[in-house]
């Protein structure tokens, strides 16, 4: 585990996709802190940021911190929250399952955190969400992942992405109809799906687009759930996936992945189109081998930086202004826009925990908010009321997503988020 005094990284090859979670058991093992008011009026508010700046992880995440600190740099110029300037401090929990809970743990009990921003896919999927409840500490996440993000009693955690996967409720798993309804938009009929086998979300993604495809009279002609973390030769699959007569094809992987089995796909002859769940940002289309790869497929995307509204211009002048490894005209990744908008959310947080917040005033006014879209950023609005049922699903989920053609993106179905409603299956 490393302490980093931040400064921007260079922009890395990204990736998004979180990997297996740890034994329920080991949340056994947990320490307690003592909760932290942020102090008489005017004084600082510390946030310790655990971040993802080396390992497995670092080519999504690394960035993240830097447009967070943009994201704060930005409310600080402004004066803060009622007074109070924000100070990020970082650790590196080195992409591990285990590094996260003792970077959580050391940001709460050494370095005077009032709360957790997590630039990482590993904190709901690990044991540091049962140490922050315990402790009271409030969490923001760019990235909400593992079931307590879903569940009673983590009533301290939150997203901007409002609930990640799983969503289980009296024995369903809750996804959206979102990619399927794109997928039937744009002709796909017979539906092959791939995802890594080490990532239990990863391999759920695509279980649950299999089960909304299904509701809407897509058939899965091929399915590979043991797909090796990080490959990039898929000539094999793409071999099998020709055999079966798939015209549409989705994965559920990290950028290189992405690229690998579109290459795949393409030097095959394969008709089919294609939709990732990465690969909506510059390093695709930085890199002539990448973007040539990668030319016609689908990449979603919960923000639409192609055609930015005022809000989202706003959000990318901030990170020009603010983050010395941004640069304008970029397309930032899932890291840096995740980040950017969980510091958001935590200031959000703190403006309505009131003139001097407690962690518990934090906690329990940020969960009064029903309407949060980061101002106008997001398609779909969040509610924060609810926790542990399908009440916490929003009513309208909407995604975009977008198409490489040569090197830029176009956003597909006429330049419109795709919306779509709320299903629950069985048997996933």
């Amino acid at each position: 585990m490393k302490t980093h005094k931040w400064k921007a990284s260079p922009t890395l090859l990204r990736f998004g996709v979180v990997l297996s979670a740890l034994s329920t058991m080991a949340m056994l093992c947990i320490g307690t802190a003592t909760p932290s008011p942020a102090g008489a009026s005017g004084s600082p508010i510390t946030i310790g940021v655990v971040a993802d700046l080396t390992g497995t992880s670092a080519s999504t995440f690394a960035d993240g911190p830097a447009a967070a600190q943009a994201r704060v740099d930005l409310q600080n110029a402004q004066g803060g929250v009622n007074g109070h300037p924000i100070k990020l401090v970082v650790v590196d929990d080195e992409s591990s399952q285990t590094d996260v809970v003792t970077a959580t743990q050391d940001l709460v009990s050494n370095k005077g955190a009032f709360a957790i921003l997590a630039d990482s896919p590993w904190l709901g999927e690990s044991t540091a969400a049962a140490y922050t409840l315990k402790a009271g500490v409030p969490v923001v996440s760019a990235n909400p992942d593992g079931q307590p993000f879903t569940e009673q009693p983590y009533t301290n955690l939150f997203s901007w992405a409002g609930v990640g996967s799983p969503a289980v409720y009296n024995g369903l798993t809750y996804t959206t109809t979102v990619e399927a309804q794109f997928l039937k938009d744009i002709g796909v009929t017979k539906l092959a799906g791939l995802g890594y086998g080490l990532s239990i979300s990863s391999v759920d993604s695509i279980k649950e687009l299999f089960a909304a495809a299904k509701k809407l009279g897509i058939a899965q002609c091929y399915a590979n759930y043991s797909v090796p973390f990080g490959t990039v030769n898929f000539s094999t699959e793409a071999l099998q996936i020709k055999a079966a007569g798939c015209n549409g094809i989705a994965g559920s992987f990290v950028d290189s992945s992405d690229v690998g089995l579109s290459e795949a796909v393409k030097n095959d002859g394969i008709k089919a189109k294609q939709l990732y769940f990465t690969g909506y940002d510059s390093s695709v289309t930085s890199s002539p081998t990448a973007a040539a790869a990668f030319q016609g497929a689908y990449a979603l995307a919960s923000v639409n930086f192609t055609t930015p509204n005022p809000a989202t211009q706003a959000m990318l002048a901030a990170l020009v202004k603010y983050d010395p490894g941004f640069k304008k005209g970029e397309i930032p990744d899932l890291g840096a826009y995740g980040s950017y908008l969980a510091a958001d959310l935590m200031i959000k947080g703190l403006q309505v925990a009131g003139k001097n917040p407690t962690r518990a005033s934090f906690i329990k006014n940020l969960r009064k908010v029903d309407s949060y879209d980061a101002g106008g950023i997001l398609p779909t609005a969040v509610s924060f009321r609810h926790v542990g049922g399908v009440a916490m699903l929003p009513k309208k989920p909407c995604s975009y997503f977008m198409q490489l053609q040569g090197r830029s993106w176009v956003v597909g179905d006429k330049g419109q988020a795709v919306c779509g409603t709320n299903l629950g299956v069985s048997g996933l």
